[in-house]
Formats: C-alpha cells, sequence, structure tokens
C-alpha cells in the first residue's frame, strides 16, 4: 500500500492568493468612496442655490420668478405727454416734459384752465394774464405777489376801470352791459355758463358754454358753418390747438383760421401740419407764421413747387420786416428773386432797413439797397457802407440828386 503524501502549499500559491485579497479588498474601497461622492453631489444640489447671474458691468440681476409673465410697457416720449396733458387736461402730464419748449408750450395751452399750469408758464406777460384771472374768479389777492405789475392785480380788489372788472369783483355778469367779450370772459373765468345765453350769435353762444363748463356744446349747432366757427372760438378760449381738429376737413376757413393762430400765438410751426387743411391751405398757414412771428421758416417749409405761394411769402416777408435778404427764399428762378429785391428795395420799401442790406447775397442789389436807403433817410454816409468806390460814388450822386429834386419841388408848392 502505497504511503498518502500531504499536500503543501508552495511559495507561488500563498502570493497569489495575497493578491487575489488585495484586490477585491480595493475594489470594496473605491466603491464605498464612490458611492459617497455621488451621495454628497446629490446632496448639494438640493440645498445649495443656484448664483445669480452677473452683467457685464459685474453687477448681480436678479432672477425673475418662473411662470411670471413680465409686463410689456411702452415708453411716453414728449408728445406723448403732450397729448394725453390736452386731451385730459392734466398739467402733470406736462411735469414729464423733458423738452424745455414743448414743456412750456404744455403750461401755456392748460394755463387758463389749471392754476398750477399757470404758475409754470415761463411767458410773464401771459402768466400775469392767467394770475390776474384766477385771482379774480377765485377772489385770492395773494395770487397778486407773482405777478409783476402788483399794483394792476391789487387793483381788481379794490377799484376797477372795467365791465370785466366790476362783473367779476361784484359776480353779476349784468355789469358786462351785453358786451360780448365781457360776458364771454365772465363765463370762462367763473364757469358759469348761463350768460352765454345773452349772447346772440349762436356760435358765440355756444363756443363760450363750452369753455364755461370745459365741454364740448358746438356739436348740436345744426350746419356746418356755425358748427365750425363755434369749434374755432371754442379752440381759442381753452387755449388748446387740438379742438381745431373737429372742425370738418373740407372747411378750410375756419380750419385755416384756427390752426394758423395756435402757430403764431405758440410759435410753433409743425402746428400747421394738420390732416384737416388743404395743401394751398398748409402754404397759407406757413405764409401766415412767418408774417406774424418774423420767423422765415414757414416760408422756406412751402414746396418749392408751389412757386407763386414761396414767392408771395418771401416777397410779403421782405416788405412786411424791411429785409430785402429774405427774397433768397425764393430758389427756384432768380428772376423771381431779382423781382422780389427790386419791390421790396425800390417801390413798396416803406420798411427797408439798412441794417439789413449786408445780407442780400447779390451786390447790385445789396448796393442798391444802401442807396435807397441813404434817400429815404436822408443820410448819405448810409453810402458809406458800399464796398466798391465807383458804387459809392454812384450813391453820393443818386442821394444828392433826390435831395435836390426833392427840395425843388418843395420850393415850387
Amino acid at each position: 500500500m502505497a504511503k498518502a503524501r500531504s499536500f503543501k502549499p508552495t511559495v507561488n500559491d500563498n502570493t497569489e492568493g495575497r493578491k487575489t485579497i488585495l484586490l477585491i479588498a480595493a475594489l470594496l474601497v473605491a466603491i464605498v468612496i464612490i458611492g459617497g461622492a455621488l451621495f454628497l453631489v446629490i446632496m448639494s444640489r438640493n440645498t445649495v442655490p443656484t448664483p445669480p447671474p452677473v452683467n457685464q458691468t459685474n453687477q448681480t440681476v436678479p432672477i425673475p420668478p418662473q411662470n411670471v409673465t413680465v409686463a410689456n410697457t411702452t415708453t411716453c416720449d414728449d408728445q406723448c405727454h403732450l397729448a394725453a396733458a390736452l386731451s385730459g387736461m392734466n398739467f402733470s402730464e406736462c411735469q414729464l416734459i423733458s423738452n424745455i419748449s414743448i414743456s412750456e408750450s404744455c403750461s401755456l395751452q392748460l394755463s387758463n384752465a389749471s392754476l398750477d399750469a399757470c404758475k409754470a408758464v415761463a411767458d410773464q406777460g401771459a402768466k400775469d394774464a392767467c394770475l390776474m384771472k384766477f385771482a379774480s374768479a377765485d377772489n385770492d389777492s395773494t395770487l397778486c405777489s407773482l405777478v409783476s405789475n402788483k399794483s394792476q392785480c391789487l387793483g381788481l380788489f379794490e377799484t376797477c376801470s372795467s365791465d370785466l372788472c366790476e362783473a367779476l369783483r361784484d359776480k353779476d355778469p349784468a355789469e358786462c352791459s351785453g358786451d360780448s367779450q365781457c360776458i364771454t370772459n365772465y363765463s370762462i373765468t367763473t364757469g358759469d355758463a348761463s350768460p352765454c345765453s345773452d349772447l346772440t350769435n349762436p356760435s358765440e353762444s355756444n363756443a363760450c358754454t363750452s369753455a364755461a363748463l370745459k365741454e364740448d356744446d358746438c356739436a348740436g349747432l345744426p350746419s356746418d358753418s356755425p358748427r365750425n366757427y363755434c369749434y374755432e372760438l371754442y379752440a381759442i378760449y381753452m387755449n388748446n390747438p387740438l379742438i381745431c381738429d373737429q372742425i370738418a376737413a373740407d372747411n378750410n376757413i375756419y380750419s385755416l383760421a384756427c390752426v394758423s393762430y395756435f402757430a403764431e400765438t405758440l410759435k410753433n410751426l409743425s402746428i400747421c401740419d394738420s390732416d384737416t387743411l388743404s395743401t394751398n391751405s398748409l402754404w397759407s398757414c406757413y405764409t401766415n407764421y412767418s408774417l406774424m412771428t418774423g420767423d422765415t421758416s414757414g416760408c422756406t417749409n412751402i414746396d418749392p413747387l408751389a412757386t407763386s405761394s414761396k414767392f408771395a411769402c418771401a416777397f410779403d416777408m421782405a416788405k412786411k420786416f424791411g429785409n430785402p435778404a429774405d427774397c433768397q427764399i425764393i430758389t427756384f428762378a432768380l428772376t423771381q428773386r431779382d423781382t422780389c429785391y427790386e419791390g421790396a428795395i425800390l417801390y413798396s420799401n416803406q420798411n427797408l432797413s439798412w441794417e439789413n442790406c449786408a445780407g442780400i447775397v447779390n451786390p447790385d442789389w445789396e448796393d442798391e439797397c444802401y442807396t435807397a436807403s441813404a434817400k429815404m433817410t436822408g443820410n448819405v454816409s448810409i453810402c458809406d457802407n458800399i464796398a466798391t468806390a465807383s458804387e459809392k460814388l454812384a450813391c453820393q450822386s443818386a442821394f444828392a440828386l433826390y435831395e435836390s429834386s426833392k427840395n425843388s419841388t418843395n420850393s415850387t408848392s
């Protein structure tokens, strides 16, 4: 019988066993570490808030709440605030206007309806007028402290020199003695429309009522002509050019008068650009604006194709203000410009002022301007403004001949 052999592991067998145990242990450690890391990540997502986004200036920007719709607001510019102020007679809208001239126009147009607007008016003359109305209507003499002529304002509370003053002081429209302007001013100032019924003209009566009550009473008139005239007066009484838009578009007589009035008094040419005016009435509005304000931009804005209107506007400006340089508004025909020079310098030159001669671009007509001015004023030294020696001598000779002829005529008469 063979002898049984006992099994003894070799050195290599022991080494392999230890390697296997170490590998299993390393895997268990890795599983524990990875599991722990995953657990920490999950927990951090639930507990740490998302940092707010940062804008380009490194300032934090708040995150809007989810599922909330942000309102889409529309910015109201100066013209938008002006329209809102006039349509609602709301002076607070005027205070939102940034442009100084538009803001002043807004205050001015509301000055008869709002004391705050009246106080905000920069033009002292207009401010005095509305302050005195409010002082009289409210029997508030303290407002006189804001008026440039305080004694005149305080006079409303002492002795009166006009029917309107007496009527307002005594609160008795009968003291207007039937004068339509006095009755209208009384009603508008006091807000009492009952005296308006004393006006015999329906347009004037309804316009008076509209302004006193600050509501449209013109619409009830039976035909276009009195209704349109009523709206013209109503707009003027309320100092509100938007009311001019109520005039029928095909009635350019009243539309032109209404729109021109506000373009001139508010010195705002853009008011002429009303949809109620025909093309020819638009050119007339531009002309009226220039002739009333002395601002040539009205004539300049007339379309060059409207040659007769543009020429008439420039010529009338040159004559009225004694400035032949206004003829240079005429750019479409040099012959017409020369005609304008000739008329303004030689024939219709009652207002000609030699200081304006230097602005004439045509040297021949500039010299004629100095010569005509010298003869008109009896001042030969004006000829010294002529640059060319020969033309200066011609001016002096013409002056001497003119004086001689004038003296001869006077001696024989």
